[in-house]
């Protein structure tokens, strides 16, 4: 019986073997120790059922034959109790102190080996079915292996964490079947099923982590991106460079119009295309996307020439029925992994900039190289000190004050938030504010902005100091959402403030991108009492007819507007003509970015109602701004 079951145990091995090998593999460290380990069960096996056959014929065959071999078989077993360690190990100690530690534990099995070679072994054949051996050496070889085994589940015990979670139970259910398989063989020695073990311990690794296929995409043959992350984990983790493109059609540029199923046909035609490049290893890391990576720079090169010639071409040209198209792809190209730390960061910068690959709608190169690793680098640094600032309430507001040209006075101000470092430093808001609108973190800086705002309008009665309102800024995020009027008059509420002491500034692009729920709001908010600014005129996308559609009660003239004025003649025309069509729509005018007195003498004399620039005072904390209104309005 037990010469059937240990044969039947060598040929599921066989087929796992033949299933392993027949598929494409990326040649990752555990998948190297897991063809280990089935080579030597396999080994081990043959040797169980070899020793089974000496046993029974050992009346026609040297004893010290059968003996030896007996004890190969006990080595054997050892082995894959040392392997079973090894594996475990790799994820434990990231693969490379893995392989030095199972260099020593290796000098440790040698040991044990030496020990059963050393050690007397009796062989028992009752003439019929039942043969087993016995004496000092089994004895050791079950010492061994259970110390091996014991020690391995302690080491998934104290640092299982550090595991893939499938691996640390594959490796647990192995080691317990293999644990029973011992302790049944050893309290009945007729039993021989510590062999049979093993090929159920392989059976498990191979459908739980070790199949090839779980590493292939079906619809291409191509590696797929799970397989990506494993193998750029690996390549740091053994301090082996590489190189390679990434190749995104996720928002491809297309020339003329395209159907789904010509997109398909086309990418089928690329995917072809892409099996010619030589020296390549490819993973297909999203639906139109493909990470090419390659051993050296050479061949990266070659093959980005051969790249860029061929999306120059047409494709779909041996399709009659289709007319052919021209497809420009964002490409990312990584010279060397050497500019990124360690495997996180460099799977970090890659979906960074994938992301602005996907965001640009027109053809791009980026190179990753260590600018835009230190770049992306400080970017998560801000993002980090920005969510503890939120958490840790530590934005603060700064007031600007806006001088009325009519009154001779300061009359309202504008809200603009500041980030206070754990060092009592000040961070501009041109490091943060990018990455707060970047990450949608915006909308919680808003309503932090606005909260303390109206609450600093409560605490200390600016209208006694003859400011008549404060100014906050609304970002494009935030005009977007249908909760933002209920969101800022239930803060108005809370503060017990008058909505007159209110205005909102939205800018040209939030009119633009979210026009429909802005008007909205602002509707909301203006039925409530609240006054609108249109904030940073004569930027970007400047029209005249977004103050014609906007409830807008005043409009200001950005920095660049300000100070064009007095630059040429030209710019003096289109101020001057700006500000009249204004004021015939009866609003008002502010022009920020005012220097110097003389700027402030020209735009007072041009009719400008309102003037806010460092000329009168930078953004200050509010007990500074409090002191010098005070200072300001009551001389």
């Amino acid at each position: 019986m037990n010469i059937q079951m240990q044969t039947g145990g060598v040929f599921i091995l066989l087929l796992l073997l033949y299933f392993y090998k027949r598929q494409h593999t990326i040649g990752l460290y555990t998948g190297r120790l897991f063809l280990r380990a089935l080579y030597i069960t396999i080994a081990c096996l043959i040797l169980d059922i070899l020793s089974i056959v000496l046993i029974i014929n050992q009346a026609h065959l040297p004893i010290w034959l059968v003996k030896t071999e007996c004890k190969a078989y006990l080595v054997s077993l050892i082995t894959t109790g040392y392997i079973a360690f090894a594996y475990a190990s790799a994820d434990i100690h990231h693969l490379v102190k893995a392989d030095k530690f199972t260099r020593r534990l290796g000098v440790v099995v040698i040991v044990i080996g030496i020990l059963i070679f050393a050690l007397p072994i009796s062989t028992y054949y009752d003439g019929h079915n039942i043969v087993y051996t016995h004496g000092l050496a089994c004895s050791a070889t079950y010492a061994g292996a259970l110390l091996l085994i014991l020690a391995t589940l302690l080491k998934i015990f104290l640092h299982g964490k550090t595991m893939n979670p499938k691996r640390r139970s594959a490796i647990r259910l192995w080691l317990l079947i293999w644990i029973v398989a011992a302790l049944t063989q050893f309290l009945n020695s007729k039993l021989l099923l510590v062999g049979f073990a093993s090929v159920m311990g392989m059976v498990i690794l191979f459908f739980e982590l070790e199949n090839p296929e779980i590493y292939i995409d079906r619809s291409t043959g191509f590696f797929n991106s799970y397989a990506f992350v494993e193998f750029i984990k690996q390549r740091y983790h053994m301090d082996i460079d590489c190189c390679g493109i990434l190749l995104s059609l996720e928002n491809v540029h297309v020339i003329n119009n395209m159907t789904p199923a010509k997109m398909e046909k086309a990418m089928a035609e690329i995917v072809q295309f892409i099996r010619r490049i030589p020296k390549v290893r490819v993973f297909k890391t999203d639906d139109r996307e493909f990470s090419l990576e390659f051993e050296e720079k050479e061949a990266l090169y070659h093959a980005c020439g051969i790249i860029y010639d061929r999306f120059r071409r047409s494709w779909l040209t041996d399709h009659a029925d289709e007319e052919p198209v021209f497809l420009q792809p964002n490409y990312i190209l990584i010279p060397s992994c050497k500019v990124a730390e360690n495997a996180e960061e460099m799977l970090g910068v890659l979906k960074y900039f994938r992301s602005h690959c996907a965001e640009s709608s027109e053809d791009s190169v980026i190179t990753i190289d260590e600018d835009s690793v230190k770049k992306r680098r400080e970017h998560d640094e801000m993002l980090g000190t920005l969510v503890r600032a939120i958490k840790e309430d530590r934005i603060e507001v700064f007031y600007q004050p806006i001088y009325s040209t009519k009154e001779k006075k300061f009359v309202s101000a504008e809200a603009l938030a500041r980030i206070r470092r754990e060092d009592g430093s000040i961070i501009p808001p041109g490091l943060f504010i990018p990455i707060a609108e970047e990450t949608g973190l915006i909308s919680e800086v808003g309503e932090i902005l606005f909260d303390k705002t109206c609450r600093f309008i409560k605490e200390q009665n600016l209208n006694d100091y003859g400011i008549q309102y404060i100014e906050a800024n609304l970002s494009v995020i935030q005009c977007d959402s249908e909760a933002l009027a209920n969101t800022y008059i239930s803060i108005m509420q809370k503060h017990h403030i008058a909505p007159e002491s209110i205005n909102l500034e939205i800018t040209e692009s939030a009119s633009i991108n979210t026009r429909k729920t802005l008007l909205e709001n602002m509707r909301c908010l203006i039925d409530y009492g609240v006054s609108f600014s249109l904030d940073d005129f004569g930027s970007g996308q400047s029209n005249l007819n977004y103050i014609v559609d906007m409830p807008v009660q005043i409009v200001k003239f950005d920095r660049d507007m300000t100070q064009s004025y007095f630059k040429g003649e030209k710019a003096k025309f289109v101020l001057r003509a700006a500000m009249n069509m204004i004021h015939d729509m009866h609003l008002k005018v502010v022009s920020e970015g005012v220097e110097t007195k003389e700027q402030l003498t020209v735009l007072e004399e041009l009719g400008i109602d309102y003037i806010q620039g460092y000329y009168f005072s930078k953004p200050l904390e509010a007990k500074a701004f409090i002191e010098f209104i005070k200072k300001e309005n009551f001389r």
